[in-house]
């Protein structure tokens, strides 16, 4: 079940100096204004951050307080969540600090991969489509396998956000993409769907093929969120989600 009156992937002022720049406050304003009916906040945590915007981490204990304050204030239900950033090296370090909060909703990402931020372009360089690829999809199945603290697992397509060569092709990559839906279908974790794709890409993240082989596997669990670093984008484009399910389901 998709529900589309909340968004479940929302980034504050909280976040890095130019990451995002909209209070609690100004997110309800807009929910209310789009007749939402519940926001779950998911700032980043990427622990050893490679980025440099990234290297001051957010104070959680500030920042769990501010975010309670704004909770009791609001006229619509809040949930605190976060969005962690898996690294090999960094397993340990990740479970302790989920542990720490009371985090009622943890999207798992992948960011980083060699130590290279993907939003530069390095990690690209000297790699062929497919080797770039395969080595992202490889690691998304290892932390799905590895992380067991998490709801969902976000943006699967997001390898292709920054690449210079373009949209992958689903059946290049079926076999380890079919293992990752079949492990989140196994472990019980939600396939995130994530309009942000829209912006980038014109396109959903995961696209159509990946949605379509979930739901043939046996996929049932969806989250739905927008990956708003901005009141307005908040809830985008969840019309062409809806739409999409409609042309899925015939």
């Amino acid at each position: 079940m998709i529900e589309f009156t909340k968004d479940t992937h929302l980034h504050t002022n909280w976040s890095a100096d130019a990451d995002a720049d909209a209070t609690f406050e100004a997110y309800v304003k807009r929910a209310k204004e789009l007749g939402l009916s519940e926001l779950t906040f998911t700032e980043h945590h990427d622990i050893d951050a490679v980025h440099p915007l990234f290297h001051d981490p957010i104070d959680f204990d500030a920042y769990v307080e501010a975010f309670e304050r704004a909770r009791t204030a609001s006229p619509i239900p809040l949930r605190l969540g976060v969005e962690v950033g898996y690294q090999s090296h960094v397993v340990k370090e990740l479970n302790d600090f989920l542990g720490r909060y009371p985090f009622e909703h943890v999207i798992l990402s992948i960011h980083y991969l060699e130590r290279k931020d993907l939003y530069t372009g390095e990690y690209y360089e000297g790699k062929t489509k497919d080797e770039a690829y395969r080595i992202y999809y490889e690691t998304c199945l290892e932390a799905i396998r590895t992380i067991d603290n998490f709801d969902s697992f976000s943006h699967l397509d997001y390898i292709t956000r920054y690449s210079p060569f373009g949209p992958y092709d689903y059946d290049v990559h079926k076999d380890i993409i079919d293992d990752i839906l079949r492990l989140l279908i196994d472990k019980n974790k939600a396939l995130e769907l994530n309009t942000s794709g829209y912006k980038y890409e014109g396109r959903l993240y995961p696209d159509e093929p990946v949605i379509r082989r979930y739901l043939e596997l046996g996929g049932t669990k969806f989250t739905l969120g927008s990956d708003a670093h901005r009141p307005s984008e908040l809830a985008g484009a969840y019309d062409q989600v809806q739409a999409l399910f409609q042309r899925i389901h015939g």
